[in-house]
């Protein structure tokens, strides 16, 4: 398997923020509207640190420096 470099890790980890952030302001908007989502705040954060902690440590090629 072929493994990131570190910016296209760094742009994918920043990529999972930003859409992170954005289903948890849905979230927050659909709770405000006094609708129930099937999802709960806090979910899709402790996804993506799982994700990130999976790519930066298996995924990505490691430094040949150190």
């Amino acid at each position: 398997m072929k493994k990131f470099n570190k910016m296209e890790s760094n742009l994918i980890c920043d990529s999972l923020d930003y859409y992170v952030a954005h289903l948890e302001a849905e979230i927050k908007a659909l709770e405000e509207k006094g609708r129930p989502c099937i999802f709960a705040p806090g979910f899709y954060p402790m996804i993506k640190d799982e994700l990130v902690n999976k790519i930066k440590k298996d995924m990505t090629k490691k430094d040949k420096w150190q």
